[in-house]
């Protein structure tokens, strides 16, 4: 009788701590957020679309994320000119396609 006892203990441990691994790794893959902006300026030419994090919804600051050619995911201060002009020179190069 002990030992049924000790493997459902076993059991259920397992399962309380497969939900909460499996708790952290979806939290960490919905939201995935800027913590910092880039020190760079990216040439709108390498930049082929972004999206805008908002510190209203999930993460702590507004950001911009500018994808690369090369498959980079680059956060930038939506304050910043160059941001703004890249991100309209990004929208008016998507309107005409």
């Amino acid at each position: 009788m002990i030992g049924r006892g000790k493997g459902l203990l076993f059991l259920a441990l397992a399962w309380v701590l497969l939900a909460h691994l499996s708790s952290h790794s979806e939290a960490a893959s919905n939201y995935d957020c800027c913590l910092r902006y880039t020190k760079s300026i990216i040439p709108p030419r390498v930049i082929v679309g972004f999206t805008e994090q908002r510190a209203d919804e999930a993460c702590d600051i507004n950001a911009i994320i500018f994808f690369t050619k090369k498959k980079l995911s680059v956060c930038a201060d939506p304050k910043q000119s160059w941001v703004r002009r890249a991100v309209h020179l990004v929208s008016q190069r998507v309107k005409k396609m």
